[in-house]
């Protein structure tokens, strides 16, 4: 998949109601981290973007639990 079709599946997934709630979302991110090898060429740089991504996550909960 190129980076069209994945935003055109997150988008669909979105408006089908699939979408994960952040705690979730955060949850199933920390066992792909955790799945991955970091012996592989490139696994740093996809560990702290998932790290980021879940961090992203993490603050858009702490934000709706205020609400």
């Amino acid at each position: 998949m190129n980076r069209t079709d994945v935003l055109i599946a997150i988008a669909e997934v979105a408006r089908s109601g699939g979408a994960a709630a952040p705690e979730d979302a955060i949850s199933q991110l920390a066992m792909i981290i955790d799945d991955l090898e970091l012996s592989s060429s490139g696994s740093e740089q996809v560990m702290e973007m998932l790290l980021r991504i879940a961090a992203c996550l993490w603050n858009l909960q702490q934000e709706r639990m205020r609400l």
